[in-house]
């Protein structure tokens, strides 16, 4: 029997809601890297933004969007998985071979989008996390859920407990003044690359970047990865009923919310004692996590409540189009600020990124509904699909698809 990509009548509406508001939460997050030199800003000691506006923006990002999204992306990542495992198994195929294959056009998504575009791509990591999943993806559900949240408490505390000793030994107090004159200068560097410096400099400082970024993949791993398996769990259980439901947004509106609360609270600390970096360290990671979750929950109660029924069918999409919406905003964006485009590196704080996202993604609706009445699936999904099946598919629609 024949195996091919899901059918439009066989998408589920919900995962595509999900895709959609994640792409959306990531632009938001990404927009402070793509606009300016958010990694040593954030490394500093002190606020870097002047402007009250701009202060509580990153506060707010922080809590509402930060760590919130790439995790929903990752558990979105894990339910797929399964789903593709499962349609396998149904026409007799073999899942791992398409899989790996998959995976792996994935990988050269990734590697494209380093090399010529941003440093702070998650294709590359989706890719390898992926593969290892496949150690993971047999389980029963309840030992993936058990060890997802082993592995997301334990990764967590110690990520916090590195950053609790590193204040309280005196470390970060005593190496501060060096440290930030060392990413004063990153950023002053930064700046200059990319608002004016050639296409190649950029290149390199693009591929400098991502090697520094990438040189933890293994804390990155168990970051992820628990999501991954989040994932699968939700995907092999695959009913949920309200009431469940319910039980689960409570408990990570405490966990989540709760949780990357109490850097809000410590923020006016930020700087002189351990309590608002550990804050953020555990509120990042596991409050992260959890509130991903939180977020799943309340979005998909109020998607069976028959509310916004609007406002989700534009996230629905936009969602359809995930892959090809997530690379386009590399490419807007990095027009919009890299000197080979406008030059706006720099420019502009957190407050104008969020609203220059907001228009992107506006911008990106409008074009995956154009996009979606005329074709069966985005340019970019088309590409990966035809590589993962080794088969042409088919992409414009007919006059009886689109009747």
């Amino acid at each position: 029997m024949k195996w091919s990509p899901v059918g439009e009548s066989q998408r589920i509406e919900s995962l595509d809601i999900l895709r959609g508001i994640a792409i959306f939460g990531i632009l938001l997050v990404n927009m402070k890297s793509f606009s300016g030199p958010d990694s040593p800003i954030r490394a500093l000691s002190y606020e870097y933004f002047n402007q009250p506006y701009d202060i509580w923006t990153n506060v707010l990002l922080e809590f509402f969007v930060q760590g919130n999204f790439i995790t929903m992306f990752s558990f979105l990542f894990g339910f797929g998985m399964i789903l593709m495992s499962e349609r396998a198994k149904a026409n007799n195929r073999s899942f791992l071979p398409v899989f790996l294959r998959r995976q792996f056009v994935l990988l050269l998504f990734g590697a494209v989008h380093v090399l010529f575009f941003w440093y702070g791509d998650i294709l590359v990591t989706y890719a390898l996390v992926g593969v290892i999943m496949l150690l993971f993806y047999r389980l029963p559900r309840k030992a993936l859920l058990i060890t997802g949240l082993v592995m997301i408490f334990a990764y967590s505390l110690f990520m916090s407990v590195l950053t609790y000793e590193y204040w309280t030994s005196g470390a970060a107090l005593s190496h501060q003044e060096s440290l930030n004159a060392q990413h004063e200068n990153e950023i002053h560097n930064s700046i200059q690359i990319y608002s004016e410096g050639t296409y190649s400099e950029i290149m390199q400082e693009r591929i400098r970047e991502w090697t520094d970024l990438n040189q933890y993949f293994l804390f990155f791993l168990f970051g992820i990865l628990p999501m991954f398996l989040f994932g699968a769990y939700a995907a092999k259980k695959r009913r949920f009923e309200n009431k469940a439901l319910w039980k689960l947004w409570g408990l990570t509106l405490v966990f989540g919310p709760g949780n990357k609360m109490f850097a809000v609270i410590f923020f006016p600390y930020k700087g002189e004692d351990w309590r608002y970096d550990t804050a953020m360290s555990w509120g990042y990671e596991f409050g992260g996590a959890m509130m991903s979750i939180f977020y799943i929950c309340s979005i998909v109660l109020l998607y069976r409540s028959g509310k916004f029924k609007r406002l989700f069918n534009l996230f629905r999409i936009t969602g359809r189009m995930a892959f090809t919406n997530y690379l386009s905003q590399s490419i807007i964006s990095t027009f919009i600020f890299y000197s080979y485009g406008l030059g706006l590196y720099g420019e502009y704080g957190p407050l104008t990124g969020v609203l220059i996202a907001v228009i992107i993604f506006g911008l990106q609706v409008l074009f995956s509904i154009w996009w979606l009445r005329n074709y069966k699936m985005g340019p970019l999904e088309w590409i990966w699909r035809t590589l993962t099946y080794g088969k042409k598919q088919n992409l414009k629609r007919t006059e009886e698809s689109v009747s």
